[in-house]
C-alpha cells in the first residue's frame, strides 16, 4: 500500500504544480453537473434534507455524476453522525448498567467511528478547509484563474 494518494490533473492545474511530462491524458473529465440528479430514493427524509442543503451549498461544477457514489456515502455517513448526536445529546455520554457500574455508551463508539469515516469523505469530497483551498479557484473569474503554465 504506502505512498501518497495521486492528485487529480485539476488540483495540479490548480496549484500550477503540472507538468505535460506527468499528465495523465487518458484521465477522465466528468461532464454532468452532480445538482441535475436527485437524492436516490433509498435515503430517509433526513438524509434526502442533507443532500439537497450540500448540493445547493456546493460551487457549480464542483461535484460531478461521477461523484455521485462517495457523495452519497458522505450524505448518509452525515445522516448518522446527527443521529447518533441527538441521541447522545439524549442518552448522555455515559451509562449505568445493571450492577451500578458507570460506563461510556456505545453510541459514542459509533459517533466515533463515523466522525473518522465521515473525515475521510469530506477530505476526498473537497469539503474541509484544507482540502477546499486546493480548488478555491471555481468562483474566481476565467481571467484570474487562467494559470500561465496551463499550455506548457
Amino acid at each position: 500500500m504506502g505512498g501518497r494518494p495521486r492528485k487529480p490533473t485539476a488540483v495540479k492545474r490548480l496549484q500550477g504544480t503540472l507538468q505535460k511530462c506527468r499528465t495523465n491524458t487518458s484521465e477522465p473529465v466528468p461532464q454532468i453537473d452532480l445538482k441535475s440528479m436527485c437524492a436516490p430514493d433509498y435515503l430517509t427524509e433526513s438524509a434526502r434534507e442533507i443532500w439537497d442543503f450540500s448540493l445547493s451549498a456546493a460551487p457549480e461544477g464542483m461535484l460531478s455524476t461521477l461523484d455521485f457514489g462517495i457523495f452519497t456515502q458522505w450524505v448518509v455517513c452525515f445522516d448518522q453522525f446527527v443521529t447518533l448526536s441527538a441521541a447522545l445529546k439524549e442518552q448522555g455520554t455515559l451509562t449505568m448498567d445493571e450492577d451500578g457500574q458507570v460506563n461510556v455508551s456505545g453510541l459514542l463508539h459509533h459517533l466515533t467511528k463515523t466522525v473518522a469515516i465521515l473525515r475521510g469523505l469530506e477530505t476526498e469530497l473537497g469539503f474541509t478547509p484544507a482540502s477546499r483551498s486546493k480548488v478555491s479557484s471555481f468562483n474566481k473569474k476565467d481571467s484570474e484563474s487562467k494559470n500561465k503554465f496551463d499550455d506548457l
